[in-house]
């Protein structure tokens, strides 16, 4: 309270301080809250752990501050990934040993240990196994990502920019409506991209221009679908035979 209402406080604030301390003592007499909050505690402490096991840090996450980057040394990100694999089992090993000695819990109150092993057994086959690239000698030259957070960050930041484009609240029509290319042109932003396609970006417009344009006939618009917009098509088709 001193840190949102430092002194002199009015009487007024004093008073309210003075009801919400007579709320927070019904509270600590109020045996539920004590058995919600050591619920809480022992699921967050699961988490924590399973977190720390599986080598997940916040950089992982989606809409975390620091965006995804190329793997620079992909064979020690795949030996890292084995050490991950090897920790998991053990890890699931010893929650088994937990859950036969202090039990599964019930249905309304789960032990986090079950819950953990639940889900292992569910999910457990999808998180290893991903292939590696190797060169001639062996070597691991790319790392497949173990998970969907880049895609997902890839395209909820193209969904901010459709959004900003067409000025719709739900983009997500927009989204699925616009060619499956459109999302080519997130690579302009790398150079090396750009060196192959056109050798630099003051010569993009001699590739556009060098493309079929009966190749891009068939191309959706980017314009929003509805309810007639099949049947639009199937009368334009036949206005065009």
């Amino acid at each position: 309270m001193p840190c949102w209402l430092p002194g002199p406080r009015t009487p007024p604030e004093r008073c309210a301080i003075a009801h919400l301390l007579a709320i927070v003592n019904r509270c600590d007499r109020d045996e539920r809250f004590r058995d919600a909050v050591a619920k809480l505690e022992k699921g967050w402490q699961a988490f924590r752990e399973l977190r720390d096991v599986l080598g997940i840090s916040n950089d992982e996450l989606p809409r975390a501050e620091g965006r995804y980057h190329q793997i620079e040394f992909p064979a020690f990100e795949a030996q890292r990934l084995t050490d991950i694999e090897n920790a998991v089992e053990q890890y699931r090993a010893e929650l088994g040993e937990r859950v036969a000695r202090t039990g599964a819990g019930n249905a309304l109150n789960p032990s986090p240990s079950a819950v953990v092993l639940k889900y292992f057994a569910r999910y457990g086959a999808h998180l290893f196994g991903h292939p590696t690239c190797r060169d001639d000698h062996g070597v691991v030259v790319q790392v497949v990502e173990r998970t969907n957070n880049v895609a997902e960050c890839f395209f909820g930041r193209n969904k901010q920019q459709l959004r900003r484009r067409v000025g719709r609240a739900q983009p997500g029509r927009d989204l699925e409506d616009q060619p499956a290319r459109a999302a080519l042109a997130e690579n302009l932003n790398h150079a090396d991209y750009v060196r192959v396609l056109c050798g630099s970006l003051k010569h993009l417009h001699e590739a556009f221009a060098a493309l079929d344009h009966n190749g891009c006939d068939a191309d959706t618009p980017l314009s929003r679908g509805n309810r007639n917009s099949a049947l639009h098509r199937c009368i334009k088709a036949l206005l065009a035979a």
